[in-house]
């Protein structure tokens, strides 16, 4: 919470001595889901967002957003993944770059560029990372095609105190270029710090919170095409946990989109995380609903099979999931 009441400070700083704008929004996502043990219906998400503008008369000052959480199903340690945004961003100046401070998506891989917070899909960040939101300090811009993000965070997840003393540093270099008619984003991450760590038998209790800390090292690699009516997301990531000693870990992502017409878009998914101890893998298919000239709200729906592969367990399971994002 100290970060969000810096971030209010600076917001009322700013506006005494200039001009603001503010615009208010949100999103309802309820959820359908049926699966081997029955059905359930929820409210994943009931939320507000605040986003204020700063400026003088010459240039902009501060950019900053506040994620309200109204309520929703999402309880427990986890509910860290997807809540909690709370950051400013200050621009240097024309060709120069922005500071960003608060709680944001470490800009790792995909992260960085797609917000998946609304989707039924998503990349394989919790296992092969272990957190999305994190309060830190950090730089972002372009440099010629080349979007560059740093960022030094806790490693405790949003709304917590470094409990470890231990930060984690997040670098990301990623030239976009047009391959003829695709638009194409090439990415490179690092990563090196103290974060949560679940072994693979431990997964399902991630909503617990993590009982023990490790130092992670990690490289990645991502791809974004956008090519007419086809949009591909390619993710690969390696690294060491603990030491470099410790054997290879490793997870990978791979998404497909289509749209049929502007309003129905088919996707397919798959995903992976590998260690020592065995593999958990999710292979996922949806179709999107857009309703023509209504930009409010969007249907998902997904088709998903878990496969959890270790020394003790040898698991399987599947659901299906209707979803709703309303926004406003």
């Amino acid at each position: 919470m100290r970060s969000r009441s810096l971030l209010v400070l600076a917001l009322v700083a700013g506006i005494a001595v200039a001009g603001t704008s503010v615009r208010l929004g949100g999103a309802l996502i309820p959820r359908f889901t049926y699966e081997r043990m029955g059905s359930s219906f929820d409210l994943m998400s009931a939320e507000g967002n605040i986003q204020a503008q700063v400026t003088s008369e010459t240039r902009d000052i501060l950019t900053a957003l506040i994620q309200v959480r109204a309520g929703g199903a999402m309880s427990g340690w986890t509910s860290g993944f997807h809540f909690g945004e709370a950051y400013a961003l200050f621009p240097l100046g024309l060709s120069l770059p922005t500071i960003r401070v608060g709680q944001a998506v470490i800009p790792f891989g995909l992260l960085a560029d797609y917000d998946i917070h609304t989707q039924i899909i998503q990349t394989p960040y919790a296992r092969t990372l272990g957190l999305r939101l994190d309060p830190g300090l950090g730089v972002l811009g372009v440099l010629g095609h080349i979007d560059y993000r740093l960022w030094l965070s806790n490693g405790n997840g949003p709304d917590r105190m470094d409990n470890d003393m231990g930060k984690v540093f997040t670098v990301r270099l990623a030239p976009r270029f047009l391959l003829g008619d695709a638009d194409v984003t090439l990415g490179l991450s690092g990563l090196y710090g103290s974060l949560p760590y679940w072994s693979l038998d431990s997964l399902a209790k991630m909503d617990e919170g993590p009982r023990s800390y490790k130092v992670k090292y990690r490289l990645g690699l991502d791809n974004t095409t956008d090519w007419g009516p086809l949009t591909l997301r390619l993710e690969g990531v390696a690294g060491k946990d603990s030491t470099l000693a410790q054997p290879l870990v490793f997870g990978y992502y791979g998404e497909a989109r289509y749209a049929l017409v502007r309003w129905l878009e088919p996707m397919v998914a798959y995903d992976g995380f590998h260690t020592d101890e065995g593999s958990a893998r999710t292979l996922s298919a949806g179709l999107n609903f857009y309703p023509p000239n209504i930009s409010a709200f969007e249907i998902q729906t997904a088709y998903q099979r878990n496969f959890l592969n270790t020394a003790t367990q040898n698991m399987e399971d599947w659901h299906v999931i209707a979803q709703l994002v309303v926004r406003f």
